[in-house]
């Protein structure tokens, strides 16, 4: 536990977020200086369960994990994998299918409500709007089935946009 948290220390010194890895998040999205700090300072389980993104941009999250939005302190985690209906490769269907995500959204440290958003492959992505003044896109989620595969759950990852119209 200690090299954890001292990594942090020494990163944050070597110029904040540039040089951390993302736990949760697939993407070149780093987390603020401040909030490497206090991750740093509080313990190592919050510094692998959450990562710093911003409004406007898109970010891949990880089942189970949490994104974190600074400057709005909100909270989005991947919760739920509701249903995935679509039709696996190698195989002919009648209907291309659907997959149905689950997001807990936590703002100020109070959980808010679950978003469900569905999406259809080849279709256009659909905004869900939360709190009057936020959009949640689902984009895409991987991996997409293959036939005779089972998927973990632990597997799935969604690429999210989050958008103040």
């Amino acid at each position: 536990m200690k090299s954890v948290v001292r990594a942090a220390v020494i990163l944050t010194f070597l110029g904040g977020g540039n040089c951390l890895p993302s736990y949760g998040l697939l993407s070149n999205i780093k987390p603020s200086r401040i909030e490497v700090q206090s991750i740093a300072l509080d313990n190592h389980q919050q510094l692998m369960a959450r990562v710093g993104t911003t409004l406007d941009t898109p970010f891949y999250l990880k089942y189970g994990k949490t994104a974190y939005l600074p400057t709005e302190n909100i909270e989005i985690k991947f919760s739920k994998v509701i249903q995935d209906s679509r039709c696996p490769t190698k195989v002919t269907c009648i209907w291309q299918g659907q997959v149905i995500i689950g997001l807990d959204i936590i703002k100020n440290g109070k959980p808010l409500s679950t978003l469900m958003l569905t999406l259809i492959p080849g279709g256009d992505a659909l905004p869900i709007q939360f709190l009057d003044k936020y959009t949640v896109k689902l984009t895409e989620v991987s991996p997409y089935p293959q036939s005779e595969q089972t998927i973990a759950l632990k597997d799935y990852i969604a690429k999210i946009v989050v958008s103040k119209p």
